[in-house]
């Protein structure tokens, strides 16, 4: 838009996907139904299957105790990272709650399994299967 001197009026906006990925305020269990069921444990949480409330999506959610996290500025800086990747390869974070007790981390839900238990499974793999799986990896 300009004005009248033929100067704008606007700056240039730009949207990135880190502008999109915010703290929501708001109790975790009014906007997900978490299952009880746990997905996976891990040395600083658990993860369960959730649902968003309003359109059913079916994400994860990561529960990390901040009893367990050495230093909370560095964990929220992962966290500012995470909200600006966006790559096929790497977890899509959507959103992430924090009460007094835990950080909640809202992702994408992976359905393949672990890769630990892959190798286990199969035992081995040819050189052109293991290539594929070391380029997702990279």
């Amino acid at each position: 838009m300009e004005g009248a001197e033929g100067g704008s009026h606007f700056k240039e906006f730009l949207i990135r996907k880190g502008t999109m990925i915010r703290q929501n305020y708001a109790a975790i269990s009014s906007v997900y139904k978490v299952s009880k069921k746990p997905l996976g444990t891990g040395s600083y949480g658990v993860v369960n299957k959730c649902i968003h409330r309003e359109t059913g999506h079916e994400r994860a959610v990561k529960r990390v105790s901040k009893k367990k996290i050495k230093n909370l500025m560095m964990f929220k800086q992962e966290i500012q990272i995470l909200q600006r990747l966006d790559h096929p390869n790497v977890l899509k974070l959507y959103e992430y709650f924090e009460d007094d007790r835990s950080i909640y981390l809202i992702t994408e839900l992976c359905k393949g399994g672990e890769l630990f238990d892959k190798i286990l499974e199969e035992e081995c793999f040819s050189e052109k299967v293991a290539a594929r799986l070391f380029k997702q990896i990279l």
